[in-house]
């Protein structure tokens, strides 16, 4: 008996594969099989089920899952314990921050909206990817927390294209209006922007992200950009720039110049355009 006991106890170290699961559950905070299939390269999601299996016994990773997923056709959302959080610390030293390990502790008992919103950010991270390639960095929200250059309502995700010889870098900040708040907040998000900006807490020497939002649909594209363009007109600030695009839209988009992004005008109708032009109004 005692045998058996030390076979089930003895566990090999965690390979690469595994401590990437990991690494993006912890940064990512939910995600289901087929989002880490895809992240970790592998073709279907049955390929990693072991390893997320032999994870879950282990206690590394959790995952929220009841008769109601079955019913409604919706995969399991895997998310890392602190004891995940720990080991990955261990395993992978300072890849990990204290405000994202403390927010682990919620992951039981966080909303359906907050779970399914999550989720639904790493599709976006993972699309984002696909249409623009390796070379934009892509930060996610547990990331962003841990710098006060970031703003107390954080983004989504913040996006980045690397400066290029005499071309300087070009910032980003993603939300996604998906339906899980209500329409209210993301005017008070898209103000409370400008009002960051004012405050001058952006990193020195670095343009401010062009505010970009993911509607839910063509009618809350069209709602928020009209709030968008009240809001331009109040802050009589040239260097703002939003701009917004509709999920569908979103996923349609296959290449860095799709024009996918309707920059909002204060003066005029919005243009479409790719994310490389959304600069100021003095640059167009």
């Amino acid at each position: 008996m005692s045998e058996v006991v030390d076979k089930v106890k003895y566990r090999r170290p965690l390979n690469k594969q595994q401590l990437g699961v990991l690494y993006r559950l912890y940064w990512y905070r939910f995600c289901t099989s087929k989002q880490l299939a895809r992240s970790l390269e592998r073709s279907s999601p049955k390929v990693i089920q072991n390893k997320l299996q032999i994870l879950e016994e282990q206690g590394f990773i959790g995952k929220r899952y009841d008769k109601s997923y079955k019913l409604a056709g919706r995969p399991a959302e895997y998310y890392i314990t602190p004891k995940g959080a720990r080991e990955l610390e261990k395993r992978k030293p300072d890849s990990t921050n204290q405000w994202a390990t403390k927010s682990l502790y919620k992951n039981k008992t966080v909303s359906d909206d907050f779970l399914k919103h999550t989720v639904a950010a790493t599709d976006t991270a993972q699309h984002t990817r696909a249409i623009y390639g390796d070379k934009l960095w892509i930060l996610p929200k547990s990331y962003m927390v841990n710098y006060s250059f970031y703003p107390k309502w954080t983004p989504d995700l913040h996006l980045k294209i690397p400066k290029r010889g005499e071309a300087p870098a070009k910032h980003y900040f993603v939300d996604m209006w998906d339906g899980t708040k209500p329409f209210f907040v993301s005017v008070r998000k898209t103000r409370n922007y400008v009002n960051f900006k004012e405050s001058g807490d952006w990193q020195e020497d670095e343009p401010y992200p062009a505010i970009l939002a993911i509607c839910e649909d063509a009618y809350t594209q069209k709602k928020l950009n009209r709030q968008m363009k009240r809001i331009l007109n109040d802050a009589w600030d040239d260097d703002l720039v939003f701009a917004t695009t509709t999920r569908k839209q979103f996923e349609e988009a296959t290449k860095p110049t799709d024009k996918i992004w309707l920059k909002v005008d204060p003066d005029d109708e919005a243009k479409l355009l790719s994310l490389a032009k959304l600069t100021p109004k003095e640059d167009d």
